[in-house]
Order: C-alpha cells, then structure tokens, then sequence
C-alpha cells in the first residue's frame, strides 16, 4: 500500500466548517465539549478535542488580530485517482507557486511558459484536493501554497 503524508495550513473557512461540523456531531459548542472531556476523558473523545482545540485557539488568536496559521497533518491512501492528478506539470506548479510570487493565473502561466487554460485546469484540481487555494485578489484570481510537505510513504 502507498500512501501520501500532507502537511498543510487549512484556510480560515475550511476551519469555519470543521468547527461546525464538530458542533454537529458532538451536539453541544466547544466550551460544553471541553467540560465533558474534563469530567469523562477517554480515548474516544481525546482526538476531537486536541483537534477542536486547536482550531477554536488558532480562530480565537485570528480574531484578536493575529497572522491566521492552522496547520495540520494528514494521511491519505494513495488511490489511482490520487496518483493520476499529481502529475509532472501539477507537481511543477506546487514548486512554483512559493517560488515565483506571481499576481494572477495568467501570470504564472506566463513565467512558466505554458498555456492559461491548462494552467487554471491543473490549479482547479491541486484545490479540489486541497493542496492550493484559489484566492480572488481584485480581478485577478491567484494561487496560494496550503501544503508545507508532501511525502510519499511506501508500506
């Protein structure tokens, strides 16, 4: 089996949504989660409240005016579909985006010498994996890096 290890900054409502549906699940908002834990602990509910935690905190230091910076840690298997869209010129555009500070899709086409439209198909996939986001500056739309490491783990 093979799989990837990514570590990556989640977006301000990426963690807006985890924090719902961390709501959802339990029934209750974090502050009643973190009595429960308290009183009852137990290895069940120990993940979702590190997790949750930590997202609460890093949006509670966003809103009294700190950087955003949310960075976790996931492993995904390596399917088929995964493999297929990590390609050469995905892989490329990964490398490029913090190395080469651009103001648009058409710009980073322009430096790295290849066409618009494929350009913006291959950064529509890297978000869909959640590996970029797409980030609407003015008119102009431009990439931003969410991974900090992608590994490939070998089993």
């Amino acid at each position: 089996m093979m799989s990837i290890r990514v570590i990556r900054r989640l977006s301000l409502e990426e963690v807006q949504g985890r924090l719902r549906e961390m709501e959802e699940r339990h029934g209750c908002s974090f502050e009643e989660f973190q009595e429960r834990f308290n009183r009852e602990g137990g290895v069940e509910l120990l993940e979702d409240y590190v997790e949750w935690s930590y997202m609460v905190h890093a949006l509670r230091a966003y809103r009294e005016g700190e950087e955003f910076d949310c960075v976790i840690e996931e492993e995904r298997e390596l399917d088929r579909d995964l493999l297929s869209a990590l390609t050469p010129r995905r892989i490329e555009l990964l490398y490029a985006i913090p190395g080469l500070p651009v103001r648009s899709i058409n710009d980073l086409a322009e430096r790295l010498g290849r066409d618009v439209k494929n350009v913006y198909n291959d950064l529509r996939c890297l978000e869909r994996l959640g590996l970029i986001l797409l980030r609407r500056r003015g008119r102009s739309i431009v990439p931003e890096l969410l991974i900090e490491e992608l590994t490939f783990v070998f089993e």
